[in-house]
């Protein structure tokens, strides 16, 4: 497994102060859909009662893209960040979301405690977006210590009946996700939409060349999204298991 890289200069730990900035993710997570161009992409893939899994939720505007495509299914919504959470969570309320469930976990390898560190902008504003396990060094970061379980043992506690889509993008920490889901990807075969960024994966201890042949292994097949580009090249991919 990655281990995660040493935390970023320190900018204290994590409390939950809202203020201005707050309001607008809030704002920005509860009325924009930066994300409508994926659902004629992710449709086909979700009956109306599907499972999708969302890991690494953020403030939610592709999980309530999820919800609206499974309306008689499920969503869970893995977020280890607090600060996104508070933001997720109002944001589904407010937009009447019953079918998700939210997760305060990031999912890895194997079980454990981890630091996340949420990047600062330049104006003191919390860059969550970025928040990482394996965080860029360079960067000022708020830390929070978060638990770490891996996909298998979620699936398996919420009894999950069918996984039919996983959505991950964690800032480089993908392949350490794929490697605790072993399971639940033999035997639901779910299609899966991963952000690739080499110098992310690179600093959580990985490659894209690991991930391919992590998922090439298990039956998978990758396709560029939105248009074709080099195998492994930065950018959103759809990996479709061969037999389905």
């Amino acid at each position: 497994m990655p281990r995660p890289a040493a935390s970023p200069r320190p900018a204290g730990w994590f409390r939950f102060r809202p203020g201005r900035s707050w309001l607008e993710h809030l704002w920005k997570s509860t009325l924009r859909q930066d994300h409508a161009a994926l659902a004629p992409l992710l449709r086909p893939l979700l009956p109306p009662e599907g499972v999708a899994i969302d890991v690494g939720a953020h403030g939610g505007q592709v999980t309530r893209l999820l919800s609206a495509l499974v309306p008689r299914g499920q969503v869970v919504a893995v977020e280890p960040s607090s600060y996104a959470r508070s933001v997720l969570r109002l944001a589904l309320l407010l937009r009447g979301r019953r079918n998700v469930a939210v997760v305060a976990a990031a999912l890895g390898a194997a079980p454990g405690v981890a630091v996340l560190a949420t990047p600062l902008k330049r104006a003191g504003a919390m860059g969550y977006g970025a928040a990482s396990l394996a965080p860029d060094a360079a960067r000022p970061a708020v830390r929070e210590a978060v638990a770490v379980v891996t996909l298998d043992a979620l699936v398996a506690a919420m009894a999950l009946p069918r996984v039919d889509l996983l959505k991950i993008d964690v800032e480089g920490w993908e392949e350490a996700v794929l490697a605790g889901a072993a399971e639940t990807l033999a035997r639901h075969r779910p299609a899966l939409y991963l952000e690739v960024a080499r110098q992310r994966l690179e600093r959580a201890g990985s490659a894209p060349e690991a991930l391919w042949r992590r998922l090439e292994a298990l039956g998978y097949r990758a396709e560029a999204v939105p248009a074709p580009r080099p195998p492994m090249a930065d950018g959103d991919w759809l990996f479709r298991h061969a037999a389905g």
